[in-house]
Formats: structure tokens, C-alpha cells, sequence
């Protein structure tokens, strides 16, 4: 999801007044997530057919969270956590649960964020740290000596960052795609805030209002991680568009420089990439989870 879309909903707004939370908010998707949009979801019901019993929930800080998991074998098999940016649902990576080479080498796990689809849609859970709290019970599904990969895209890219910061010895990688990590680089616009106006977010679609919302925190909570990056000692990958109209390639550099703890580091500044890595670079990320699971980590 980018920005742009809010702005575009926010102008049919202001033009038509009977915009109203039910209308099809597909239709003003980014192209890439529209295409995305059908598979994904014959995806998940393909999932849901074969798997029936994958999907779950459990209760934490007075939250309902929904969430698939495939594991098919007992560890030492990594576990890999995919975790979808704002807005979106666990079936944003239904792709990759289907992949038969990640089936078959990974347990694996994709979760409704706070906030979004069967986690109490439309409600907020704000900042990285209770987010962290709230998702840090799937990390206890992890065996001694397994690994936990963490994958994670836009906002929940510096989500899963913020979950290795607090939770250090539960994380083995991170893959981050189309990550915002550089607070100077992450500035709010009018429109957000004219968004987040009581009248306006009665008409918007409540993902929308609860996205909105969450990027406008996302330079404060960038801001309290800045002294945290020593923390990251876990092997980490960054996979940014040069073409990301959303999260600047300057992010890249940035992470370069606070990255100093971490295992190892590879960087990936893609040309003619947009922001939407993760379906429209299905093979390029499925290949950064592989390598992640065929060199292991010590602890």
C-alpha cells in the first residue's frame, strides 16, 4: 500500500459525498495490488482447503490475533514469520505458504496484523512496541536451536526490526522489504492529517483510517529506535526499490551505518523496482528466504 491512495480516497471524498466504508476500496489500490488482489485470495482459499486446521488465533493484552501456520515437521526446520505491512492481511503472503520449496524446507507462519482483518480490524494498536508484545507469542512456537526468520514489508519491515530489538534472543534473520528505517526521510503530508479529521475517517474504510494512523507514528516511533540499532545482531537482508516512490533509496545508507552489530548485512538496491516487492519480485524474495535457511546462524 502507498500513500497515494489515501490521498486519492481523500479527494473522492472532498468531491462525492456518498463515499462510504463499504465501497470498493480495490478499485483505488496501486495497480500491482490490484493484480495481486484475485490471486491472493484463490490463494488462501487453495491454503484453507488443504490445510483446514492452519488457521488459529490466540489472546494477548486483550487482543484477539488470527493467524496461519503450516508446520509439517517438528524443528530443527527454521520457522519463518511473514509479517504484512499496512494495510493488508495474512493472506498478502499466501504465495509464499504455497511455494512447495518453502514448504517443504520451512514451518512457516503469516499472521493479521493489530488492527487488520481477523486481528480486531479497525483496531489500532499503536506503536512498534506493543506490536511487538502483541506478535511476540508466535516467536514461543520456536524450538531451542531453531531459527526464526523474520520477514517483513513496508511498515512492518521496521516492525520486524523493532521485534529483534526487544526480543534478541528469539530472532535468528530479518528480511526486510521496501523498509522505512530513517526518520529523517519519513515525513507526514496534509493530507494524513486531513484524513485522520473525525468526519473523514466516519467515511474512510476503518484498514484505511488504522494505516493512516499508523504512518502517521512511524517518524516518532523511527526516532526511539535510532539508539536500539546496536541490539541488531541477527543476520539481516534489505531489499529496496531504486524506483520506491514511498520509502526513498536513502534508506539503504542508512542502514549501512547503524547495522554495526548485526551478523552479517546484505543490501539490495534493486533498479526499476517499485514498492511492491513482494509480488512483483516474487523469485528474488523467495531466493533472500532460501539462502537465509541454508546458512544457519550460531546463536
Amino acid at each position: 500500500m502507498n500513500r497515494k491512495v489515501l490521498r486519492s480516497l481523500i479527494f473522492l471524498l472532498l468531491s462525492v459525498g456518498s463515499w462510504t466504508a463499504g465501497a470498493a476500496v480495490i478499485d483505488f489500490m496501486p495497480k500491482e495490488i490490484q493484480d495481486a488482489e484475485q490471486p491472493s485470495i484463490q490463494g488462501a482459499k487453495k491454503l484453507e482447503a488443504e490445510y483446514p486446521e492452519a488457521s488459529r488465533t490466540y489472546q494477548v493484552n486483550g487482543r484477539i490475533i488470527h493467524y496461519v501456520e503450516l508446520s509439517k515437521e517438528a524443528p530443527p526446520r527454521p520457522l519463518v514469520i511473514f509479517v504484512h505491512g499496512s494495510p493488508g492481511l495474512w493472506r498478502t503472503w499466501v504465495q509464499y505458504l504455497n511455494d512447495p520449496d518453502l514448504q517443504s524446507q520451512a514451518n512457516m507462519i503469516s499472521l493479521d496484523r493489530p488492527g487488520f482483518g481477523g486481528s480486531g480490524s479497525g483496531e489500532i494498536e499503536r506503536g512498534f512496541l506493543k506490536q511487538a508484545q502483541d506478535i511476540e507469542p508466535l516467536l514461543e512456537h520456536a524450538q531451542p536451536n531453531q531459527r526464526v526468520i523474520l520477514v517483513g514489508h513496508a511498515w512492518a519491515g521496521a516492525l520486524i526490526a523493532r521485534i529483534a530489538m526487544t526480543y534478541p534472543d528469539k530472532v535468528t534473520d530479518l528480511i526486510l522489504t521496501a523498509a522505512p528505517l530513517d526518520p529523517t526521510l519519513q515525513k507526514e503530508s496534509w493530507f494524513q492529517y486531513a484524513a485522520d479529521w473525525p468526519p473523514v475517517t466516519w467515511l474512510l474504510p476503518r484498514e484505511l483510517v488504522v494505516f493512516n494512523r499508523e504512518y502517521l507514528g512511524l517518524e516518532k516511533e523511527l526516532t526511539e529506535m535510532l539508539p536500539l540499532w546496536p541490539r541488531i545482531t541477527q543476520r539481516v537482508s534489505l531489499l529496496l526499490g531504486e524506483d520506491d516512490e514511498e520509502v526513498p533509496i536513502g534508506n539503504a545508507d542508512f542502514a549501512e551505518k547503524v547495522l554495526t552489530q548485526a551478523r552479517s548485512v546484505n543490501i539490495a538496491r534493486i533498479p526499476h523496482m517499485n514498492h511492491f516487492i513482494p509480488w512483483t519480485d516474487f523469485e528474488r524474495v523467495k531466493a533472500e528466504i532460501l539462502a537465509h535457511m541454508a546458512n544457519p546462524p550460531e546463536r
